[in-house]
């Protein structure tokens, strides 16, 4: 009897199952928490990410420190769905509004209550308080700088012709519509109160081309192989010579005058009369 009481395997399956049954729960549980963990520190992510661009718009339009902070906080609350504003803490660093341009930094700090690790913790041979775990998440909003912008007008003598339709000069038409972009940005740059200049204006007037000057003659912008298909557009390169440059100091000729064909490779030549 002994014997067959030793060798007897029914009811292994309970046994084990309620052996295993602990760790299994647990499992279960930890998996519960760290699911909601996951979902309240993302909803707050996107409540800081919201109030961060809200915030930006209003610091631009002029509002005061204390206003700007005030308000970055009521919008974060009132995007955090699921989540109590009680479990978190919003920082709000606002940047220099005298000089215009930097970041805003928004810093959150979220304490998540789990529900099962506590028990967890306790089975485990730990204590029952309350186990907090504490997350925190940054957003960073690059606010608007200094608007510069150049207009490059034409003021060749095409423009003193009338413009179709008008009866006006086109280079008058060209000073009107200067003057309102002008004035439309400005009126525009008066309401950006956090930069001292939010807007400024350069003019590049031009006829048949803008004189850089000789310093740029190397730039990497400048096609110095003529590789352009207006390169050329200016110079008849058949009827011209280096020896209609007063000195040809390039070569063997450097003592004298050379009369072949210029060619776009000559361009080096032509630094020394810059």
């Amino acid at each position: 009897m002994i014997g067959r009481f030793i060798g007897d395997k029914r009811g292994n399956y309970a046994l084990l199952t309620v052996v295993t049954m602990v760790p299994l729960m647990g499992a279960v549980a930890l998996a519960v928490d760290f699911t909601e963990l996951v979902r309240e520190k993302q909803e707050t992510l996107n409540a800081l990410d919201a109030a961060g661009v809200a915030t930006a718009q209003q610091i631009v339009s002029g509002a005061s420190d204390a206003d700007a902070k005030a308000y970055a906080k009521q919008f974060f609350e009132a995007n955090l769905r699921h989540v109590s504003p009680a479990n978190t803490t919003l920082t709000v660093t606002l940047p220099n509004n005298n000089a215009g341009g930097g970041t805003l930094v928004l810093d959150a700090s979220l304490k998540y209550h789990p529900y099962f690790l506590p028990a967890a913790a306790m089975l485990l041979g730990g204590t029952a308080g309350d186990h907090v775990v504490n997350v925190s998440a940054r957003s960073e909003i690059r606010l608007k700088n200094t608007l510069e912008v150049a207009l490059v007008l034409d003021n060749s003598g095409s423009m003193s012709t009338l413009g179709s339709g008008t009866g006006q000069k086109r280079i008058d038409l060209l000073k009107a519509a200067a003057k309102q972009l002008v004035k439309t940005l400005a009126l525009q740059a008066q309401q950006m109160k956090q930069i001292s200049k939010p807007v400024q204006f350069s003019l590049v007037p031009f006829s048949a081309s803008v004189n850089v000057g000789p310093t740029h003659d190397g730039d990497s912008w400048m096609d110095q192989d003529g590789i352009s298909p207006v390169q050329h557009e200016n110079f008849d390169w058949t009827t011209m010579s280096v020896s209609d440059v007063p000195t040809a100091p390039f070569g063997d000729r450097r003592e004298g005058r050379c009369s072949e064909p210029l060619r776009a490779s000559t361009h080096d030549d032509f630094r020394a009369y810059a």
